[in-house]
């Protein structure tokens, strides 16, 4: 069910994109600084260009937070085997102090 509201949505938002490119075909030039690079690119490709470019950079983005999360399960889950050692080298303590105790009560008796 979920694939297919997911398509249904798909279709309406190209739909949208492509009759707004049919609306939006008039030719726009583009000047870079100092008038170095002149082109003429149809309206809806200035729009369509710019959202291309905002989604590789939320991507850069999203990569460089993955990246540092990676580092900071790595560095609890190095914390937790660490902790997770001391808590049984702990319970072997108490169980030597223990059976120590027991025998010590034993002897007594």
């Amino acid at each position: 069910m979920g694939n297919y509201i997911k398509s249904i949505i798909l279709i309406i938002v190209l739909l949208f994109l492509v009759t707004f490119g049919v609306k939006n075909s008039h030719p726009t030039q583009l000047r870079y600084y100092f008038d170095l690079v002149s082109v003429d690119i149809p309206l809806y490709g200035v729009v369509y260009l710019a959202i291309v470019v905002g989604i590789i950079i939320g991507m850069i983005v999203g990569i460089y937070d993955r990246i540092a999360l990676r580092g900071r399960i790595r560095r609890l889950q190095r914390e937790n085997r660490e902790l997770k050692e001391k808590v049984v080298e702990e319970e072997k303590k108490e169980e030597e102090t223990d059976l120590a105790s027991k025998v010590k009560e034993e002897v007594k008796m």
